[in-house]
């Protein structure tokens, strides 16, 4: 029998978990996979695309080194699955070993470099970044770190940067203090236990469970089991009251013991909750007895001002991020100064139903007339991209959209002030800014989590950390460029463990932001979010 002659539900069981392995790319393309192979793959590929059951995956020296598993237990995963490959299974073994090959240890009161191969330890020696960071040789195979944590974050960068990650297993002391934090009124998931469990053994891990999971609860329950001084770091002054009304909500932690300090309070405690900003600006203030450190949006730390805090020294330390992405390709950067990724796995939270996976549509719309077409082709830069954002056709699409999620909690986002402005007078929605006065801010938001409030307009601050556990629509107006990491995070907005989960993007047809739009959603689609086109 021919293939056209055979039924269709024949046809789908015959292809399922077909796969095509390119060996020199390391790329794999996995058709119609049941769950079971979809999940395996993603916990040790990088998804690159997916496009209805099918999904394209490329195998990374990260995806290696982040894996739970043995060499021996990667391979016989991916020759099951794959396919028996020599020179790929070579190049596995080979890059599992890299990471064996330097340590940092702690020898009284400094540090060493090691390597478990003198000859790899006179090439890294002639890396500047780490001879520059070096005191003295002490072996053919082990240096002297000089003073400071400055130090052992850029030797690790360095290597990381030729291949060679390090496993750093400086030993600070446990600290003795306890503060008396227990958790009260909740039970941690299974998974969150595992994952408290596994960030407590390595020390120092990033937390990238997608959005709606409960990272901050994660690790709220991780800083309970270490029971000791903990500091929090988040981006933005808003985030601070979040983090102190889950800690006095989930432990038997009392207000009196939490610190704030940012622009309006200056306070440590038990518990200090911190912007980057006043921490970046004055480490020396911030130099303690920590037991934890929690990086909140850890995607922040290679940035200039916000790496200053990876400095800061703890027991453990946990960063925390749906999207440890960024533009500027220095994702590395926070595997080196923060530490390897931990439940990056989506496909198992969506598989088990632990979050909710959202439904996101592209929805193209043309130009709303000649003029303003014309306005944008004698445009230049990020003039361009400011009148594709604010087309006035767009406005159609979200008065159609506000009427059919009439009964759900609907945030429409945008980055321009003027446009959010516009929008508020025009729709009777508030608009919350970063002009908005703090309290009235936190009203709003509250008003919407209690239910009183049904929608609202969120420029960028609502991109990040903000808790609107039953946000159920969102509408994005205009964005941030290409920005992967701010579409996840809007997305993530209404990723929650129930309900259903819709968000629209709304992009204007021949213009750059077409291609802008495109590119946001290649971190959702790496996820296993299904993203459609439309054209209104």
């Amino acid at each position: 029998m021919s293939l056209e002659d055979k039924p269709k539900e024949e046809l789908i069981e015959q292809l399922k978990n077909h796969v095509v392995f390119f060996e020199p790319q390391r790329e794999i393309i996995l058709s119609n996979p049941d769950s079971e192979t979809l999940n395996e793959i993603s916990s040790l590929a990088h998804m690159e695309t997916s496009s209805g059951d099918h999904y394209k995956f490329q195998v990374r020296e990260m995806d290696i080194w982040n894996s739970d598993m043995s060499s021996e237990e990667m391979k016989e995963v991916y020759t099951r699955v794959v396919g028996n490959y020599p020179i790929f299974l070579e190049w596995l073994e080979r890059t599992y070993n890299k990471q064996q090959i330097f340590s940092i240890e702690s020898k009284g009161h400094y540090h060493i470099l090691k390597s478990q191969d003198d000859e790899r330890m006179e090439w890294a020696r002639g890396i500047d970044k780490v001879r520059q960071n070096l005191a003295v040789d002490l072996s053919d195979s082990a240096s002297r770190i000089a003073m400071g944590s400055k130090s052992r974050a850029e030797i690790k960068e360095a290597l990381l940067k030729k291949g060679y990650p390090v496993q750093d297993n400086s030993k600070f002391r446990e600290v003795e203090k306890s503060i008396g934090s227990d958790l009260q009124g909740i039970e941690l998931r299974d998974y969150q236990k595992e994952y408290v469990d596994k960030a407590y053994s390595e020390k120092a891990a990033v937390l990238a469970n997608p959005a709606g999971s409960g990272k901050t609860v994660t690790s709220i329950g991780l800083m309970c089991e270490i029971d000791s001084p903990t500091l929090i770091l988040v981006p933005q002054r808003n985030l601070v009251n979040q983090w102190k009304r889950e800690i006095l909500d989930k432990t038997t932690v009392t207000e009196d013991q939490i610190g704030e300090y940012h622009g309006e309070e200056k306070e440590m405690g038990d518990i200090t909750i911190a912007t980057y900003h006043m921490a970046g600006g004055k480490t020396s203030l911030f130099r303690k007895d920590w037991g934890l450190i929690i990086f909140d949006e850890v995607h922040h730390i290679p940035s200039k001002l916000f790496r200053k805090t990876a400095s800061l020294q703890s027991t453990r330390r946990l960063g925390l991020s749906a999207s440890p992405v960024r533009e500027d390709a220095k994702e590395r950067e926070i595997f080196a100064l923060i530490g390897r990724e931990i439940g990056s796995d989506w496909a198992r939270f969506f598989s088990e139903g632990h979050v909710v996976k959202p439904d996101v549509e592209i929805t193209m719309v043309d130009w709303a007339s000649d003029f303003y077409r014309h306005k944008y082709d004698e445009a230049s830069g990020i003039k361009k991209a400011i009148i594709a954002s604010k087309n006035p056709a767009k406005k159609q699409v979200l008065e159609d959209l506000l009427e059919e999620y009439s009964d759900k909690k609907t945030l429409v986002f945008c980055d321009w002030i003027d446009q959010g402005e516009e929008l508020s007078s025009e729709y009777d929605m508030p608009f919350i800014s970063g002009e908005t006065d703090y309290d009235e801010r936190e009203e709003f938001f509250e008003e919407f989590r209690s239910g009183d409030l049904n929608k609202m307009i969120i420029s960028r601050i609502g991109d990040e950390g903000l808790d609107l556990p039953n946000a159920e629509v969102g509408i994005v107006m205009s964005g941030q460029g290409g920005s992967r990491r701010q579409a996840t995070q809007r997305a993530g907005r209404v990723m929650r463990p129930f309900g259903d989960a819709q968000v629209y993007m709304v992009a204007t047809k021949a213009s750059n932001e077409e291609d802008f739009v495109k590119r946001q959603v290649e971190l959702l689609k790496e996820k296993g979010v299904p993203v459609k086109m439309s054209e209104y």
